[in-house]
């Protein structure tokens, strides 16, 4: 009696090992296609975001007036500085944004999709899931990059206003400077990291939605999700991590710049050996003819068409080298915080 006792608690442990591990393995092939098909969301929305950005803050204009020279040169180059900056700093924010929101929708409806699977329902019909994935086009569309961009923009004035043109940057300081633009935008009420969740989401949901008190369900679960101090965390890190990325691709780009200048007047600087490049621009950062970025001093004047020209494309994947907008995106969707939060809210509501 002991014996079949004892092989019937073993049949029945191996049983339920074995089921088990087949439903590890098959939330974690869906967990895998709902990963596969987020990074491919968020890439066709980071195409949409960047050209809204890009729109909102057009530089295009700014340098046709500049190039007929006009009366009031100075002015415009001041706002060309700030829309510069303003993009910029733009595109760390949004992106982060977006990524972290399209994580928490996708896996959270990847959570209720794959319960529909396992207990073989219809609660999720197709209606239902465009119009909560629709949510999201409050964020380009509907005011939410525009609340943005009002807010990084006053915070950019408050800190560029007083630093004139003629004053002239290392790498190390423009460094600095996007760290204290940084902090100046993180202190605002309106702080992007604590408050993601107003400029992500619509208020409240749109009227015209008439699926039921499932929609508002999950409007509300995705409201407490991106108000969490976890996403809060994410954003912080993904925007750092964001800012380093793009401080490296202003320093190649300048180092690009400097390089073309160097071939351009080597001629000259062979007949005139105490002639600066560029207007000064190179100054000591020569040595034994290999250019030292680090060393460069260039003057925000300057500064301001490289800061323009890294943030003038949207996302292009083929892009080689990447530009900033591909770096940015591609970045954020390998950052390990971001996909382990995404996996907890995938494994909450695939599992309640």
């Amino acid at each position: 009696v002991a014996i079949k006792y004892a092989q019937r608690k073993l049949i029945e442990y191996q049983t339920r090992q074995a089921r088990e591990f087949f439903e590890k393995t098959k939330r974690m092939q869906h967990f895998e296609t709902t990963e596969h098909t987020c990074n491919t969301v968020i890439i066709g929305m980071g195409t949409e975001l960047y050209a809204a950005i890009i729109r909102e803050c057009n530089t295009n204009a700014l340098l046709e007036q500049l190039r007929q020279n006009p009366p009031n040169k100075l002015e415009l180059w001041e706002e060309m500085k700030i829309v510069a900056f303003t993009r910029l700093t733009t595109f760390i924010y949004a992106s982060s944004m977006l990524v972290i929101a399209l994580r928490v929708q996708m896996n959270l409806l990847g959570g209720y999709l794959y319960q529909d699977v396992t207990l073989e329902r219809k609660q999720i019909a197709e209606e239902l899931k465009q119009q909560y994935l629709s949510l999201i086009g409050y964020f380009i569309h509907d005011g939410g990059l525009s609340e943005l961009i009002r807010v990084i923009r006053a915070k950019v004035l408050v800190v560029m206003k007083t630093l004139p043109l003629s004053k002239r940057f290392s790498l190390s300081d423009l460094e600095q400077l996007f760290w204290t633009l940084q902090m100046a935008i993180n202190s605002d009420i309106g702080d992007p990291n604590s408050k993601i969740a107003t400029y992500l989401l619509p208020p409240q949901i749109p009227e015209y939605n008439t699926v039921g008190p499932l929609l508002q369900k999950m409007y509300n679960e995705t409201l407490d999700l991106l108000e969490s101090d976890d996403a809060a965390s994410v954003c912080a890190n993904s925007i750092c991590r964001g800012v380093s990325l793009t401080v490296d691709a202003v320093a190649e780009s300048i180092g690009e710049t400097l390089t073309q200048a160097q071939r351009s007047t080597s001629s000259a600087e062979n007949k005139t050996t105490n002639k600066g490049n560029e207007g000064g621009d190179v100054a000591t950062a020569m040595t034994n003819s290999v250019l030292s970025i680090n060393s460069v001093e260039m003057a925000l004047a300057k500064l301001i068409p490289i800061v323009s020209g890294v943030t003038s494309q949207g996302f292009d994947e083929k892009s080689r080298p990447q530009n900033l907008a591909t770096s940015l995106i591609t970045f954020y969707l390998v950052d390990e915080k971001s996909k382990v939060f995404g996996a907890n809210v995938y494994e909450t509501f695939s599992s309640t």
